[in-house]
This record gives C-alpha cells, structure tokens and sequence, in this order.
C-alpha cells in the first residue's frame, strides 16, 4: 500500500552546533555541505543519481564532521541503512560531547527507522543522563512501541501530552495525538482513535489533503463533514491503492443515506505515470460511479457538490465497527476471472512476503520468503507468486513458487488471479484488500508497527470478516514466532497435518 502510515514519533534530523566544528588537516578539499546538492538532484527526479554520488563522497570521508553530513544526505534520500552505518563512523570520531550529544540523537531516530529499537534504547539511556527532555521520551515512546511494549509507550505520549504541554510546539502536540489514535484502536475505542489517527495525520501531512483543499477552494465545493441531506458528493480516494480498496465499501452507505456519490481516485491524477492501472476499471465494475477528471461534474450538470475524503468516511459516517463489515463488497470481472482460471481441482495459495522498497516502512513489515517456504513446504498445493518488482531476487528461496509477475500487467489480473486462488498470505500490502474486499481466505503477517486495520488484540479485524486471519510479529526483525503461529493456524484450518 504505497501511502499507508504507521505510528512513528521520530524527531527531525539534528543539525550540530556549527561554530567550533574542528578540521582535519589530511581531509580530502571539496567536502563541505553535501545537503543543497543531493536535495537538487532529488527534485530534478534524480534520487538513484543522487545516491551514487553520496557513496563516492562517503569512500572520501575522513571526519566525523563528513560522515555526519554523509549520514544526513542518506537520512534524507531514505537509505536508512547506510544513514545508520555513516551516523555509527561519525559518533566513532566525535571529538567533543556537544557534538556527540547530537549524534547520538540522530542515531536513535536512525535506529527505530531501521527497526532496531534495541539500539535507539541503549542511546536513549545514556541521553536520559545528559539531556533528558520531552522529545527524548517520545523517541523512547517509538522505541518501546517497536519493542511491543505498548502500555509503556502510551504512558510516556499522554504524560507529555498533559503534564508538559507547555514544553511542546504544536507540531509535537500533534504528532503525539496521531500516535495515541492507534493505542486507542487497540483498545476498541474506535471512533475516537480514528479521529486521532486521521484527523491529526492530516495535520502532519501524510496525505495529500492541503493539496486538494486548494483544489477545491478553487472549484468552489463545500467539504462534507457528514451533513446529512445533500445530493452530490465527490470521495476523493487521497491516498495508496489499500486505501481505496479499503474504504470504496462506504460507497454503499453514502447511497443508503440518497447521497449522489461519485469515487475520484485523486493520487493517479496528480502523476505522471499512472501507478494503479485497473483500479478505475475495478470500481466501476462494482457499480460505483466514478469520476477521472472533475470537469465531468459540469458535464453531467451536477449542481449543490460537496466533496469529501475517503479515508475520513467512517468518522463522518458515525461507524462502529458493527458498521464496517456487510459482506464482500468487491469482485473480479467475468472476463479477467475466465482470463486466470486454473485449471486443477488441487489447493492454490497466493503468496506476498513485500512490498515496495522504496516505501520507509517496508524494512518493519516484510519478512523472508525462505521462511514462509519452510513451513508451507509439506502443504500439498499450487503456489502462486503475487510479488511485483521488488522481493522477486528471492523467488529461488520457494521451490515451485510460480512467477506470473509479467502477466499481472493490472490490477485487474491481480484480483481476478486472487479471486480464483483458495487461501492468500501476504505482508500488509494492498494485496490484504484485494482479497479481503473479495471474501477469500486471508492471513495477514501483521508486523508490529500495524497498519490502523490491524490495531486490535486478538487475530480477527472488525474491518473484514471471518476470513481474515491476523498473524502478529512479535519482536523486530523477527519473524519466527510469528512463522511458529502461522503453522498453527494453518494446522487448525486443516492445511497441514
């Protein structure tokens, strides 16, 4: 799912303090302030260009004052690994504690990044002893959460929320209030931790949602906030392909209310390549109605619009989760189901294990294929690759795991392929929805940072039915418990002895 969120409080990256910064006489001339440049390239679409010329200057390096600025520039270009491993050589040759100081804040937010939380404590106790602050503890907030130490987690948020409020800009206050959402999540308070999750994310800009109120201010629309009576409505889809497959199902209790609602998938119109081919064509084959581009509410001679946001639906929607899930509410079309039928009567399994590499927070929720390999590997069945791109290099890891990578050229052969399989088991990506939208047996390999969806104890999720089966991470960067659970599961439902 290319924009989903999880809960994060990392701070932005600390400058050092820039007077009395020390030169190394034998340093190599010309390293100074990568930052102006790499940030260049990167708008200019350069980011893989940008990366090279990082590594070149980091071989060069000789101070800490370089692999700092070296570790920044990666911090910033999201290579968090090598940020890590420059940040590391960097606090290795600090020369003064004001500086270290620094670095070692730096690191902590470098280490939760790259789930390693057991490291950003470790820097976070020797931090408690120089300059224990609030943002220091919301670090360790993020730390603990990662460590699946939750109650502790929240204890430090609603701590530096109402007993030092007046230490906190209200960006932090913000940030520290969409944290809380998925806490509240976790214990069945769901309008108010979505409230939290969602309305104070947009604050923080994870969506695009400045972006179309502009737009909208432009139109002339009114937002819709739930007002019941109004005729039509525009649901902008803000924000990955999950996220539509998630919340189009409102699109049934818009039309139950007599609300004229019309699905714009917002994020494809705004690129230059259209990253969700099919997702159009899969909606309208579902009976709702969409939109490609807002001249057409002219064209149609819609009058009194309102727009809203899909994301936002169950909150202005008054859902309970009682009201979440009626059903399977999507399906494959006729022809792209007679497309990847297969043939053979035997069990047939689809496969996800990760999402896109570029995303900041697929190193937290994508586990080894060899692994799943190694408990499916007595299961008498046809397996089937849902990979794209990224994770393919592992294919050999599972023995007969068939790569149909090419021919899933849609989103529509993915869901048809999906819809003919018996049992799909896929990280959180937007492969979870399309077969979770379908009514097909699911098992979702949670990791810790979950998704809003799966922020429920337990191993079901109100937002789809039966079918969908959690299995929960239990520490970072560790899948074997989580694997041991996934063999029982598989054992109870009956698919291995």
């Amino acid at each position: 799912m290319s924009i989903e969120k999880f809960p994060s409080t990392p701070a932005p990256y600390q400058q050092l303090p820039q007077q009395n910064i020390p030169q190394q006489a034998d340093a190599p001339a010309g390293i100074n302030d990568l930052e102006p440049f790499i940030a260049t390239l990167e708008t200019l679409g350069e980011s893989a260009l940008a990366v090279d010329v990082v590594k070149v200057f980091e071989k060069n390096s000789r101070t800490f004052f370089q692999y700092e600025n070296i570790s920044k520039c990666y911090f910033k270009l999201k290579q968090w690994f090598d940020a890590m491993r420059s940040g590391e050589k960097a606090i290795a040759l600090s020369p003064a504690t004001e500086f270290t100081n620094v670095l070692r804040s730096n690191l902590i937010n470098i280490y939760n990044r790259c789930n390693y939380p057991e490291k950003a404590m470790a820097y976070i106790k020797i931090q408690e002893q120089f300059t224990p602050t609030v943002n220091l503890a919301l670090d360790k907030a993020y730390s603990l959460y990662l460590l699946e130490r939750k109650p502790e987690a929240k204890m430090l948020l609603e701590d530096a929320l109402f007993n030092h409020a007046d230490e906190l800009d209200d960006e932090t206050k913000i940030k520290i209030r969409f944290n809380l959402g998925t806490y509240y999540l976790y214990e069945d308070r769901f309008q108010e931790g979505l409230r939290h999750f969602m309305l104070e994310g947009a604050k923080m800009k994870l969506w695009q949602n400045e972006a179309l109120m502009e737009r909208n201010r432009k139109l002339g629309y009114e937002f819709w906030e739930g007002t019941p009576g109004i005729k039509n409505l525009i649901v902008y889809g803000e924000a990955g392909i999950g996220d539509e497959i998630i919340n189009c199902r409102f699109m049934k209790h818009l039309k139950d209310m007599g609300i004229n609602a019309y699905w714009y998938t917002a994020t494809q119109s705004d690129r230059d390549k259209n990253d969700r081919v099919g997702l159009t064509q899969i909606l309208k084959k579902n009976g709702i109605q969409v939109m490609e581009d807002l001249s057409e509410a002219k064209k149609l001679g819609l009058t009194d619009i309102y727009w809203t946001l899909s994301m936002r639906l169950p909150i202005y929607l008054n859902c309970e989760y009682k009201d979440l899930w009626y059903g399977p509410y999507l399906k494959a079309c006729s022809e792209f189901k007679k497309k990847w039928k297969i043939k053979g009567k035997g069990l047939k399994v689809g496969i996800r294990w990760r999402g896109s590499k570029h995303y900041e927070h697929d190193l937290h929720r994508s586990y080894p294929l060899k692994q799943i390999y190694n408990i499916l590997k007595d299961v008498k069945a046809e397996f089937y690759s849902l990979q794209k791109h990224d994770g393919i290099e592992e294919l050999p890891d599972f023995p007969g795991l068939i790569n149909v990578e090419d021919k899933l050229e849609t989103l529509e052969d993915t869901m048809a392929l999906i819809n003919n399989l018996d049992l799909v088991i896929t990280s959180c990506t937007s492969i979870a929805h399309l077969a979770a939208s379908q009514g097909k047996e699911v098992i979702v390999m949670v990791p810790i940072s979950a998704y809003y969806l799966w922020c429920q104890v337990g191993n079901k999720t109100h937002w789809y039915g039966d079918n969908v089966t959690l299995v929960k991470q239990k520490s970072p960067r560790n899948w074997n418990e989580a694997m041991s659970e996934l063999k029982e599961v598989l054992t109870k439902k009956g698919y291995l002895k």
